[in-house]
């Protein structure tokens, strides 16, 4: 089993979150997608381990992570919220972004 750790938010939610790598590296963030968890990246975290700071969330809604009831609570506004509030909470000011099929999020991003 992989350790997670758990990371309340300033949005509201709380999510575990693999983290693997030395913090001084260069960040990234894994984005799993519908209906998966931060296991989807089992198979490379070791290797983006060695050189990279991994950062593997269990989004809101999946697996143990907070979730909320309504479904405005899942539009792609609040995640990237969650997401730029973990990169803030883990110090982390630039990161790779490699997702699954949440290119939605992965745009919202990037703007």
């Amino acid at each position: 089993m992989t350790d997670l750790t758990r990371i309340a938010l300033p949005t509201g939610v709380e999510l575990d979150v693999q983290l693997a790598g030395a913090e001084d590296a260069p960040a990234v963030i894994l984005l799993h997608g519908f209906p998966e968890s931060h296991r989807t990246w089992r198979g490379i975290v070791p290797d983006l381990a060695r050189d990279h700071r991994v950062v593997a969330p269990d989004q809101r809604g999946y697996a143990r992570s907070s979730k909320p009831p309504a479904v405005a609570d899942y539009a792609p506004d609040r995640i990237v919220g969650d997401l730029l509030a973990l990169a803030d909470h883990l110090g982390i000011e630039r990161f790779t972004l490699v997702g699954r099929h949440d290119a939605v999020v992965a745009g919202e991003i990037g703007d």
